[in-house]
């Protein structure tokens, strides 16, 4: 039992290092896509982030609790129980973390300030869609000096008032009875690896951050479904001889879970899980759907790893 509360412990702390280190490298990523008159402290953008990973920085986690179960729990059934409880401990505390009614209230602001509309500097013209703009400057709730150019028409139809109303709520400026979109466009987001979108599915962790207004039930459902999963491929730290091929065939194991859910996640896939749910007479959402598939392919994986004996060289822990 000492040893068993020893590992969830340190896995605990190393949750807490990872996530800290995911965090700030995904608030790096998210200020280089933000103008220069925006930029906030690193520290701002990387709290921000982190909500949103703690389900990937649960999933590292469980990756070198595989070894550490592996190494000084002797009996698998206690080592996959083991697994499940820090996976259940560390997705619900992102879950619970999201949906505290503090964090809410501090994230809502943020959130805010997001969504608020910017218009486009002073002097400057910008075009979107068929038409572009041109503000000389600003005063008040009104724009001086303002230009509107149509492109819809064969023949370029020009605006122009010394003073023209703005529309803080639409980011719009009405010149000569025609309202013109003279907000700042978004900035593209920076994609690292712009290879891994091959799929039309979502990771988990973004599933789940999407689910702030589901059910509990319902997120708590989709993370169980990933957790089962993911301790189905524990067998991957001792499939071999060498310790460091170990290593490295779990955590290609664990990439192409992640990206198995995530290409699982698409509209494809769930609309077939839900035409083989509709024939057997079962009414039930994708996600709660694709949470079982997963759940139950982890459950037989972990089952199959416990009972299975090496027909030679026995392990370690076996």
């Amino acid at each position: 039992m000492k040893s068993w509360l020893g590992i969830v412990g340190r896995a605990c702390v190393e949750f807490i290092i990872i996530l800290i280190l995911l965090s700030f490298a995904a608030g790096a990523s998210i200020s280089v896509a933000l103008p220069a008159g925006d930029f906030r402290p690193l520290y701002v953008y990387a709290g921000e982030a982190a909500l949103d990973l703690t389900p990937l920085a649960a999933l590292l986690t469980l990756f070198l609790a595989f070894f550490s179960f592996e190494l000084r729990i002797k009996n698998r059934a206690a080592g996959w129980l083991g697994l499940f409880c820090l996976g259940a401990l560390l997705f619900s505390f992102g879950l619970g973390l999201r949906r505290a009614p503090l964090i809410r209230d501090l994230a809502t602001p943020a959130r805010g300030a997001k969504s608020a509309v910017r218009f486009i500097p002073p002097a400057a013209a910008v075009q979107q869609g068929r038409s572009a703009v041109w503000i000389g400057s600003y005063e008040g709730g009104e724009a001086v000096d303002a230009v509107g150019v149509d492109f819809g028409s064969d023949y370029p139809r020009l605006a122009y008032s010394p003073r023209a109303p703005l529309s803080a709520k639409g980011g719009e400026v009405e010149i000569q009875g025609r309202n013109y979109s003279a907000a700042m466009p978004e900035a593209g987001r920076v994609s690292l690896v712009p290879e891994a979108s091959v799929f039309a599915g979502s990771w988990i962790w973004d599933r789940l951050a999407a689910m702030d207004d589901e059910p509990v039930h319902l997120a708590c459902a989709v993370a169980g479904g990933f957790l089962l999963l993911a301790i189905g491929f524990r067998f991957l730290c001792r499939i071999s001889g060498w310790p460091l091929a170990n290593v490295f065939l779990a955590g290609a194991g664990l990439a192409g879970l992640a990206v198995m859910d995530a290409a699982l996640s698409g509209p494809a896939p769930l609309s077939l899980l839900k035409t083989l749910a509709r024939s057997f007479g079962l009414s039930v959402s994708g996600s709660i759907l694709l949470a079982s598939v997963e759940g139950a392919l982890g459950l037989i994986l972990g089952l199959i790893d416990i009972a299975a004996r090496s027909g030679g060289r026995p392990g370690r822990n076996a």
